[in-house]
């Protein structure tokens, strides 16, 4: 009996386990056949890019996913999408880092696009230019937007030869572009960073000179030696006074100072560039070091070496047109017994003062009061007829 009962329970957990298998397939075959029947009834399009700006368009991306004809995406059937290859296709565009493809339940097509984001528009010796992203690879420069990043020059010529070495070089931009995009102060100082045998110089938008970078190592120890310089030195001095500061030596800053010819001839422009320190305090939280309008034209050297161009700090104050007059006739002479009045116009004499005689002037004294002698007339002879 007990062997009977062990038999009748294996046989209702088989039937139990087929009764499972075929309603799953029932299903799965249900749902299959209701797939193939959904039409899409819609695309949306969202694009992350870096700070709002779209690098690539809606437009441009309906375009590579349709083949072209975007308005026949809705309606087409669900199944004739091939999302993978969809995706593959998108990720083709350089400025395109990940793209993701899917359905919801609408049956509404979404398109998820992540952008990369540059660091640096970097211009070759030949004239061409690209931009380098934060994971280091080359961007085409687009027509529809402009990147706001560091702009970097004279970038070697791409060759075989130094291929491997411009790749270094590429990855220094990349690290140094972050840096200065990082830093809104920075951001604003440095108008471009020239590449000078694979070292970088730096060109800032306030002051005459150049910045000695060396390669892109150890950066934040050298744009602290330089904006401690900023902040400390050139304040005093100006910001013309040095022609050359060079940071690529560790823990020190080298300054080339300007002849002064050069020097006071951009006096002009230098009472103009005061309003750098506010931007150093604001960036860095620096409350006790703000420059005053004048700081820069009465230290340093421009104290003890006044210049023909240097500008008047006093304002000077005009007085009403009635009392510049009284005061004019309070000045002028009172008319005396020896002088002539006519009107209203005092005329004063000039008493006669006699100059010492020279001998010069006795002579011609003597000369003067002697006679002249009348010369005689001439008398025309009348001729004999």
């Amino acid at each position: 009996m007990s062997s009977k009962k062990f038999s009748w329970k294996k046989l209702m957990l088989a039937m139990l386990w087929t009764t499972v298998g075929a309603c799953t397939i029932v299903l799965l075959v249900a749902a299959a056949r209701n797939q193939n029947g959904k039409r899409c009834k819609d695309v949306l399009v969202k694009i992350k890019g870096v700070d709002g700006i779209e690098y690539v368009s809606k437009k441009q991306i309906l375009k590579t996913i349709s083949g072209g004809r975007p308005d026949l995406m809705k309606g087409q059937l669900v199944k004739t999408f091939d999302l993978q290859q969809l995706e593959e296709l998108l990720e083709r565009n350089l400025w395109i880092r990940n793209a993701e493809l899917f359905f919801d339940n609408n049956d509404v097509l979404h398109v998820d696009i992540t952008e990369r984001e540059p660091v640096a528009r970097v211009f070759r010796t030949n004239g061409q230019s690209f931009y380098i992203d934060d994971m280091g690879e080359q961007l085409p420069v687009t027509n529809d937007q402009v990147a706001r990043v560091p702009v970097f020059t004279s970038f070697p010529t791409e060759t075989t030869a130094a291929r491997k070495k411009d790749s270094v070089l590429q990855q220094q931009v990349k690290e140094m572009g972050r840096y200065i995009l990082r830093n809104d102060f920075w951001m604003a100082q440095v108008d471009q960073v020239n590449i000078n045998n694979y070292e970088f110089e730096l060109v800032p938008k306030l002051g005459n000179h150049i910045i000695q970078f060396g390669a892109a190592e150890k950066m934040e120890p050298k744009f602290n030696r330089l904006l401690l310089f900023y902040k400390q030195i050139m304040n005093k001095t100006g910001w013309n006074y040095y022609s050359a500061l060079d940071v690529r030596f560790d823990k020190q800053l080298v300054a080339v100072r300007r002849d002064s010819s050069s020097l006071f001839a951009s006096f002009t422009v230098e009472q103009n560039n005061y309003q750098v320190n506010t931007a150093v305090d604001t960036s860095y939280g620096a409350a006790a070091t703000n420059i005053q309008p004048d700081s820069l034209l009465t230290s340093g050297i421009y104290k003890s070496e006044p210049t023909p161009t240097e500008p008047v700090l006093k304002s000077a104050t005009v007085k009403p047109q009635s009392e510049n007059r009284n005061a004019l006739k309070n000045q002028l002479p009172t008319p005396s017994a020896n002088s002539k009045v006519h009107g209203d116009k005092a005329q004063e004499k000039k008493p006669n003062v006699q100059k010492p005689k020279t001998e010069e002037d006795n002579v011609l004294i003597e000369a003067k009061s002697q006679p002249v002698k009348k010369q005689p007339k001439a008398v025309m002879k009348k001729k004999d007829e």
